[in-house]
Order: C-alpha cells, then sequence, then structure tokens
C-alpha cells in the first residue's frame, strides 16, 4: 500500500497562494489566475461558492456554515497587483493571509455562525467593493474583517475617501509648423488642467490631496494632438469634503477645455467613501494583537474597503510585512514576497482566526461599540 499524502496545512496552503500571486501579479479587474485559485481551495473546504459578483468576472462569494446559530463573519480578500510594479501594496499577502484563516475556521464545527469569504478585485482602482455592496455581497454580514501589511501592528484608523477621474480632451489635429492656426492642442488643454489642479491644492483643507497625470497623448512630436487625457485622483478625509474635490476637478476641466477653444469629457471612474474605524472591533483587535489600546494605523491612502465600513462594521489589522520602504514601488513589491514577509502574514491570520473566534462566541460585546460618525 502506498503512503497516505498528508493534507496540507492552512499555512502552508495560503503561502503557496500568495506566493504564487507574487509571482504572477494581475492587474484589477483581471485577476483570473488569483481568483480561480481562491474559489478552488475554498471549494475542496466545503464553502458555496458565487461568481461574477455585479457583473464584475474576478468578484466571488463563497459562504459555510460552521457550527450552530451565531452571526455571520466576513472576511474580506483582495488580490489585485499595479501596473508596472507588481504586489507593490502586498495585496499577495492579503490574499494569502486572509485565505489562511478562512480555511482554518472552516474546519471548526464547533464554532456558531455563519463564515463567508468575500472576494473583492481591484481595490487599487476603488472599483470592487461598492458595486458588490450594491450587489448584496455584504448582506447579512455581522461584521467584516482583514488585514493589511505594515511597518507596525495596529488597526487601521484613518484612511481618506477618494475619486478617480478620466478628463479626455478632444482638439483639432493641425500640422505645428505649416497650419497650426488651424488646430486646437488638446494637450494644451491637458496641460492647462493640470497646473490648476496643483494650484487648487493651497486651497484644500489638511489631509485632502490632488494628484494627476497625463495618460495619454495622441499624433506626433510634429502635429497638435487632437486628443490627450489625464488620470485624475482626489482624495479626502470627509465625504463633504470629497464632494467639493469632485466638483472642483469637474470645474477645472470644463475651465480648461474652454480657455483653449477644446472639449472635454469628463468620467468619473470610481470612487471609495473615507474608512471608518469601529470602536468595538478595534478593542477585540487591540487585545488580541496584544498592543496598547488605541494604537491604530492612520495613512493619507484610501481603499474601497472606506464603503464597506461606511455599511457595516469592519475591522482592518495590520502587520509588520517590511521595513518602511516607498508605497506601491518595484522596493515593496520585492518585500512581498520575502520570508519575513510570509512570516508576518502567518501573524495576520493567527490573529484574524482569534478575533472570528472571540467574535462569534460574543458578537454583542464587541458591537456595542458604535462606529463614528
Amino acid at each position: 500500500m502506498g503512503e497516505m499524502r498528508r493534507r496540507p496545512t492552512a499555512a502552508e496552503r495560503g503561502e503557496d497562494l500568495a506566493r504564487r500571486l507574487h509571482a504572477n501579479p494581475e492587474t484589477g479587474l483581471a485577476e483570473f489566475d488569483a481568483s480561480e485559485r481562491c474559489v478552488r481551495l475554498l471549494s475542496e473546504c466545503g464553502f458555496d461558492i458565487r461568481h461574477g459578483i455585479a457583473s464584475l468576472d474576478t468578484a466571488f462569494v463563497a459562504e459555510k456554515r460552521l457550527g450552530g446559530d451565531g452571526p455571520t463573519v466576513g472576511l474580506v480578500v483582495e488580490y489585485d497587483a499595479l501596473p508596472e510594479v507588481g504586489h507593490g501594496c502586498g495585496h499577495n499577502l492579503i490574499c494569502g493571509g486572509v485565505m489562511e484563516a478562512a480555511l482554518e475556521l472552516a474546519d471548526r464545527p464547533d464554532l456558531p455562525g455563519t463564515l463567508r469569504v468575500i472576494g473583492t478585485p481591484a481595490e487599487e482602482l476603488f472599483a470592487g467593493k461598492a458595486p458588490m455592496l450594491e450587489a448584496g455581497a455584504f448582506d447579512g454580514v455581522d461584521a467584516a474583517f482583514t488585514y493589511h501589511p505594515s511597518d507596525v501592528v495596529a488597526v487601521f484608523g484613518t484612511l481618506n475617501g477618494a475619486a478617480l477621474f478620466d478628463l479626455a480632451f478632444q482638439g483639432q489635429a493641425s500640422h505645428a509648423a505649416s497650419r497650426p492656426w488651424d488646430g486646437r492642442s488638446a494637450l494644451d488643454a491637458a496641460t492647462l488642467a493640470a497646473y490648476a489642479l496643483a494650484m487648487e491644492r493651497q486651497y484644500q483643507r489638511d489631509g485632502c490631496r490632488i494628484h494627476a497625470k497625463v495618460e495619454s497623448v495622441s499624433g506626433s512630436h510634429n502635429v497638435l494632438p487632437d486628443r490627450a487625457s489625464l488620470r485624475v485622483n482626489v482624495r479626502a478625509p470627509k465625504d463633504d469634503l470629497l464632494e467639493g474635490l469632485i466638483e472642483s476637478v469637474r470645474r477645472i476641466a470644463e475651465g480648461s477645455a474652454h480657455t483653449t477653444a477644446t472639449g472635454v469629457t469628463v468620467s468619473l471612474l470610481s470612487k471609495a467613501r473615507p474608512y471608518l474605524m469601529h470602536e468595538g472591533l478595534a478593542r477585540l483587535a487591540w487585545d488580541v494583537l496584544g498592543v496598547p489600546a488605541g494604537t491604530t494605523y492612520d495613512i493619507s491612502g484610501s481603499s474601497d474597503l472606506g464603503d464597506v465600513s461606511q455599511a457595516i462594521p469592519t475591522v482592518c489589522v495590520t502587520e509588520v510585512g517590511w521595513s518602511p520602504v516607498t508605497w506601491h514601488s518595484r522596493e515593496l513589491h520585492d518585500a512581498a514576497g520575502s520570508e519575513g514577509a510570509f512570516a508576518s502574514m502567518h501573524r495576520a491570520a493567527g490573529a484574524l482566526t482569534r478575533m472570528v473566534e472571540r467574535f462569534v462566541a460574543s458578537p454583542n460585546e464587541w458591537l456595542a461599540d458604535p462606529t463614528p460618525g
């Protein structure tokens, strides 16, 4: 008789998944391999799977009843990478760590309640969670848990809301030397808008951010370009401030087009609300992590996890995955594939597992403290 093959542990499966994603980074809405690997692992553990939530091909919801009656816990998974950079935000670790916790909890019939794993694509584009909320992916979830690698052990305290725009300027092509008077440069309009957005920064409240880059320009160097586009990102710590920034972008785009006698199409590609830390779940997280109450990770970046936090109690723990390096860089991608990063991922998975165990045993204890705002 041949030897029986040992079933890999949840930690081994989670790390294998994280390593495979690191070796094959997929950008937002194209994370087909990552999504398929997650679904396969969850299916093998008895989860019921729904694919393509909110018409997003790489989104999924997996659910499994654990023991008796109890709360529904959501574990939020991210797996998208950045163009040209790779996993420069460590989403391979988020995927591996959250999935490790899910696989560990899946074999716990002693725990009351239901476990729902929610695979959310395109976090970097703020494109996954809001439509999935609208499609009901989070309906009935009593509390949502996730993790993000960082350089501290803490709980996410703040994240800005954000909006992502495409400003597409339309001009009139003409030869720049022989007949420039017959043309109107879309690049002039885009450049003017970029300068105006830069000047707009000085009038913003603390915490607000505006950044833009030229996304595309048509034609050759000696022809006035009839098409040029800007990709614009604005961020703010409160909903009303974000709405003000959105109106500023529209005003500047239209003013720049008017000044240069061009046209413009303003497209709001995606939007994420500010993140709200749930006090009760944060209290649970601080206790499990073994850090002083109030230890938060507060950054001016953004995530569509903010939309989830505005709808249901949410907590995101952070773990030390690397020394401080620039976010969204190739250096951070390299760090996200290091042995130290995988070790931190396992610690985060363990923390998530313990948090869920304690939450389902006494949900009212942790939900008594409301989310502020």
